[in-house]
C-alpha cells in the first residue's frame, strides 16, 4: 500500500501541472504548510462535490461565521483556562506520571481548569451536530443525499449494532460464510451448530426469546450456501453480503456516500472555509487566508486532559511499571502507524506542496477535482482503513500482555469493520473451533463403543484429560460441577442409538464447550464486568503521543523523579502543528 502510495504521488506531482495548466491562481499564496494546503484543499472538495451555489454560498456565510465566532471563544477560553490553571494541571500531570498524587489544592484547581474547558467544548460540539441541520436546510434533497449519516454509537446494547455500524455484520457473515467454503463436508457439519450460534449471538442477543429461530435462519442459510457448486457460488459472491442481509432481515450495506459525516463537521469548523467560499464564489469583499489557524484538540489545556485521561485508564487497569516496559513496543508501534496518517501531507517535499496550491487554485477557478487528486485521496483513506487493521493487530497482542484480572475489566470484542476486513482472524477462530470440536467429538467416539467395563474404568480419566485442556483440574474449585456435568453427557452418549449418534455427538460437544465457555464468547452488548470496551482501548491507544506518555511513566515511576514537563507538547507556542515544508 505505501509503495502504491509513493508512485501515485510521483505521478500526481507530474501530472497536476498538466492539469491545473492555464488556470490563474484565485487565492493569495501566503506560506502555508503542506497540512494546511491540504486542509484548504479538503474544504474545497466538500464545496465542489455539492456544487454549492454563489446563491447557496451567500446564505451560508452568516452560519459558518457565527460557527467561527463560537471556535474561535473556544480557543480564547482554552487560552484563558491554560494561563489561569496551567501550572496546577502540570503538576497533577506530572504527579500522575510518577504514580503520585498533588495536593488537594492543586488536584482542586486542576480539575476546575479541564473540567471547565471540557463543558464548553462539549456544547460546541454538540452546538455543531445542531448546526449541521442548519446546513441541511441550505442544501438540495440530491446535495443531502450526497452526506453520510453520523455513525452509529459503539456502545450499544444490541448484539449486532454493538460490533459497529450495521452493515458491516453482513459483511462479516459473508466472510464467516465464505471461509466456510474451504471445509470439507465432515468438518463443516463438527463446526456448522457452533459457528450458527456465533453468528446469531451477533445478531440478538442469547437469551432473547428469538435466539433458536435466528439460529436456525443462519444453518439454513449456511447450508445451502455450503452445498452450492462453485461456480454457482463464484456468480453469487460479489453480492454475498447484500444476499445475507437480506436472508436475515439485517440492514443492508450501506452505501457509502461521497461526504462523511466527519469531513463536513471538518468543512463547518475549519478556519479556511469562509475565506475560500468567498473567493469561490467571487465576492468582492473576501476574508484573508488565515496562516496561524488552530485546532481544538491542538490547545493545551486539551492536551493536558488527554494524557491525564491516558493516564488515569492505564492506573485503572493497574499495569505495573515491568508492565509498561512490557507494552512499550506495542504502543510505540501504533503511535508510528497513527502518526503516518494524521498528517497525509507531512514530508512530501515541495513539489507537493506546489501541487497542492495547484490543486487548491484548480478548484477555486473552475470547481472540478482533478482525476488524479481524486485518486490520491481514495489511496489516503485506504491506508486508513488499512491503518485501523494493523492497530487491531496490535491490540490483539496487548491483549495477551494483560493479566487476566486486567483483561476482565475490557470487552476485547472488535468492531464488525475488523472482522468483516480480517479475514486471517476468521480463518483462525474457524480452525480453532474445529479442532476444539475434533477433540470432544473424538472422545465422545471413543467411550461410546467401549465395553461397559472399559466405559467404567476409564471414563473419569478420558473426562479429566479433556477438562484439564481448559484449565480445569481436579483441585480446582469447580471441578465437581464440571465433572457432574461432565458424566451427564457422557452418560447421554452411551444411550444414544447408532442411527442418533451422528448428530447427537455434535449436539452434545457444543453443549459441553457452551458450558465449559470455549464457544460461548460471542453474547450480546459488553459485559457487566468489562467497564471498558474495544473501542475505549482503540481511542487510548491511538492518543498520537501515547508512546512517549509510556515512556516518561516509566522513568518517572522507575526513578522517583517528577518529569519537568510532563505535557508532551510540539513547543509551548499553542501554534498549530505540522510540517514546515
Amino acid at each position: 500500500m505505501f509503495k502504491q502510495t509513493v508512485i501515485l504521488l510521483a505521478v500526481i506531482v507530474v501530472m497536476l501541472p498538466l492539469a491545473t495548466a492555464g488556470a490563474a491562481p484565485a487565492a493569495d499564496s501566503p506560506e502555508f504548510t503542506a497540512q494546511q494546503l491540504y486542509e484548504q484543499v479538503t474544504v474545497l472538495r466538500v464545496a465542489s462535490t455539492l456544487q454549492l451555489t454563489s446563491e447557496q454560498v451567500t446564505q451560508l456565510i452568516p452560519l459558518l461565521k457565527a460557527i467561527g465566532e463560537k471556535r474561535a471563544a473556544l480557543l480564547s477560553n482554552a487560552d484563558e483556562a491554560w494561563n489561569q490553571y496551567g501550572e496546577a494541571i502540570q503538576q497533577v500531570v506530572s504527579a500522575q506520571m510518577a504514580g503520585q498524587q498533588a495536593s488537594a489544592e492543586v488536584r482542586e484547581s486542576a480539575r476546575a481548569g479541564i473540567t471547565s474547558f471540557g463543558k464548553q467544548r462539549d456544547a460546541f460540539y454538540r452546538s455543531l451536530e445542531n448546526w449541521t441541520g442548519q446546513l441541511g436546510s441550505y442544501l438540495t434533497a440530491q446535495q443531502r443525499q450526497l452526506i453520510a449519516p453520523p455513525r452509529p454509537a459503539e456502545s450499544s446494547t444490541q448484539g449486532a449494532l454493538a460490533l459497529g455500524e450495521a452493515g458491516s455484520l453482513a459483511e462479516y457473515i459473508a466472510g464467516v460464510i465464505d471461509a466456510q467454503r474451504d471445509l470439507m463436508p465432515d468438518d463443516y457439519e463438527l463446526i456448522r451448530i457452533p459457528e450458527a450460534q456465533r453468528i446469531a449471538a451477533k445478531i440478538v442477543p442469547p437469551n432473547s426469546p428469538n435466539f433458536v429461530s435466528v439460529v436456525g435462519q443462519v444453518l439454513q442459510l449456511t447450508d445451502s450456501i455450503h452445498s452450492q457448486p462453485q461456480g454457482q457460488y463464484a456468480q453469487q459472491y460479489p453480492v454475498l453480503a447484500e444476499q445475507v442481509a437480506e436472508y436475515l432481515r439485517l440492514p443492508p450495506p450501506s452505501v457509502q456516500a461521497p461526504i462523511s459525516h466527519q469531513q463536513l463537521l471538518d468543512f463547518l469548523t475549519s478556519p479556511y472555509t469562509v475565506p475560500l467560499l468567498q473567493r469561490r464564489a467571487a465576492m468582492a469583499a473576501t476574508e484573508p487566508l488565515p496562516t496561524d489557524a488552530r485546532h481544538i484538540e491542538d490547545c493545551l489545556v486539551s492536551e493536558a486532559g488527554e494524557v491525564s485521561d491516558f493516564i488515569g485508564l492505564l492506573d485503572y487497569l493497574q499495569v505495573s511499571v515491568n508492565q509498561l516496559a512490557a507494552i512499550a513496543p506495542v504502543v510505540k508501534q501504533i503511535s508510528t502507524i497513527v502518526q503516518a496518517t494524521h498528517n497525509p501531507a507531512a514530508g512530501r517535499g515541495e513539489a507537493f506542496k506546489n501541487a497542492l496550491i495547484q490543486v487548491r487554485d484548480a478548484l477555486l477557478v473552475s470547481g472540478q477535482v482533478p482525476p488524479e487528486w481524486q485518486q490520491l485521496q481514495t489511496s489516503v483513506e485506504l491506508q486508513q482503513d488499512q491503518a485501523r487493521q494493523q492497530i487491531a493487530q496490535q491490540l490483539q497482542q496487548l491483549e495477551k500482555m494483560l493479566l487476566p484480572g486486567q483483561n476482565q475489566l475490557i470487552d476485547w470484542r472488535s468492531p464488525a469493520d475488523i472482522l468483516a476486513a480480517d479475514s486471517e482472524r476468521l480463518i483462525r477462530e474457524q480452525s480453532r473451533m474445529l479442532a476444539e470440536m475434533r477433540n470432544i467429538v473424538d472422545v465422545f467416539e471413543r467411550l461410546r463403543f467401549r465395553s461397559i467395563e472399559d466405559y467404567r474404568r476409564t471414563r473419569v480419566a478420558e473426562l479429566n484429560r479433556l477438562l484439564a485442556r481448559y484449565g480445569i483440574f481436579q483441585d480446582s474449585p469447580a471441578y465437581q460441577e464440571f465433572r457432574s456435568y461432565g458424566i451427564g453427557i457422557l452418560s447421554q452418549i452411551r444411550q444414544t442409538s447408532w442411527e442418533q449418534f451422528g448428530q447427537a455427538r455434535i449436539t452434545l460437544a457444543v453443549q459441553f464447550l457452551g458450558k465449559l465457555g470455549v464457544i460461548g464468547e460471542a453474547s450480546a452488548g459488553p459485559a457487566p464486568q468489562a467497564p471498558l470496551t474495544w473501542q475505549d482501548m482503540f481511542t487510548a491507544l491511538t492518543y498520537p503521543k501515547a508512546s512517549l506518555v509510556i515512556q516518561q511513566m516509566i522513568t518517572a515511576r522507575s526513578t522517583g523523579q517528577l518529569p519537568q514537563q510532563p505535557i508532551p507538547l510540539d513547543g509551548q507556542s499553542q501554534q498549530p502543528q505540522g510540517d514546515n515544508n
